[in-house]
C-alpha cells in the first residue's frame, strides 16, 4: 500500500487587507504570505475536565468540557510588505483579520484570528527570521478543492 500525504510545497498562506468580521471575511481582499513563511503549525486548543467521578467510582472520571481558542504559530523570513505589515498592525491595533491556508490540493481552512505576538531575530550569517503567533476566534471552516 503507498503512503497517504499531503505535500506542503505550494500552499499558500493568506491574510486579509484589512480587519474582518465573519460578515466581512468572504467579500475581502487577501494579500500572500507564503514567500516569507516557512512553517505552519496549528495547535487545536486544549479541552477542560469535567469531574464527573461518584462515590461508586474506582478512579477519577472526566469527561471534556469547553476547549480553548486554538493557535497557530507562522514562522519564517521577516520582510516588511502589505501581508506582513498586516500582521503586525493586527498585532499593534488589537485587531481581527481573516486568514486562509490553502494547500496544494485545495483542501485548506478559513478562520479569522487575532495576532497575540510577532517576534524576529537576527544573527551573524543567516537572514532575518519572524514568528508570528495567532489566536483563532472560532473553528476554523473547511475549504474543499475548488470552493
Amino acid at each position: 500500500m503507498s503512503s497517504l500525504y499531503e505535500k506542503s510545497q505550494g500552499t499558500k498562506i493568506q491574510i486579509t487587507s484589512a480587519p474582518a468580521t465573519p460578515e466581512t471575511v468572504g467579500s475581502a481582499t487577501y494579500l500572500d504570505l507564503q514567500c516569507t513563511i516557512k512553517e505552519v503549525q496549528f495547535t487545536g486548543g486544549q479541552k477542560q475536565d469535567i469531574d464527573v467521578t461518584t462515590l461508586c467510582s474506582t478512579e477519577q472520571e472526566n469527561i471534556n468540557g469547553l476547549g480553548a481558542q486554538s493557535e497557530i504559530s507562522l514562522s519564517g523570513n521577516f520582510y516588511s510588505n502589505p501581508a506582513q505589515d498586516a500582521l503586525r498592525e493586527a498585532y499593534d491595533n488589537d485587531t481581527t483579520y481573516g486568514f486562509k491556508i490553502i494547500f496544494p490540493s485545495g483542501i485548506g481552512f478559513q478562520f479569522l484570528a487575532e495576532v497575540r505576538q510577532h517576534t524576529w531575530s537576527s544573527g551573524t550569517n543567516s537572514v532575518v527570521a519572524a514568528t508570528f503567533s495567532l489566536r483563532l476566534k472560532g473553528k476554523p471552516q473547511k475549504i474543499d478543492p475548488g470552493s
